[in-house]
């Protein structure tokens, strides 16, 4: 597991987590991962990237995204409420101040570790783990 945040320079929330997804699956693919879980709170991008929409978009991002997507691994997208999200919330605080800069971590900073538990704990109650 990791994670990483990144300020963007983009102001529509749909190309943020757009951006977030293509990031998170590069990095996923580029560190030898080959069964991701993608988890989102905005239901529209998951399903329009999950049901493969993406590959016949004209949008430079979702060409991106769905090249990444048909590499040989197992990916699955997944709709998170958001109030089951926070993680994504708390880890855009430690993100560094420049634009398109990735801040990458192999362990959850010690001011996300509460937040990244009870997520887990809250999303396990509503998917009935």
């Amino acid at each position: 597991m990791f994670g990483f945040a990144m300020r963007v320079s983009v102001s529509d929330i749909f190309q943020i987590e757009e951006r977030a997804i293509y990031e998170g699956l590069f990095l996923a693919w580029q560190k030898g991962f080959r069964k991701v879980v993608i988890k989102s709170d905005n239901a529209l991008l998951v399903d329009l990237i999950g049901n493969g929409y993406a590959a016949d978009s004209n949008i430079s991002e979702w060409r991106l995204i769905y090249d990444l997507c048909k590499k040989d691994w197992q990916l699955k997208f997944q709709h998170v409420p958001r109030d089951h999200n926070r993680l994504a919330d708390c880890m855009d605080k430690v993100a560094n101040s420049e634009l398109n800069r990735l801040s990458l971590f192999d362990v959850i900073p010690t001011h996300a570790r509460f937040v990244f538990e009870d997520d887990l704990h809250q999303l396990s109650i509503v998917i009935g783990l």
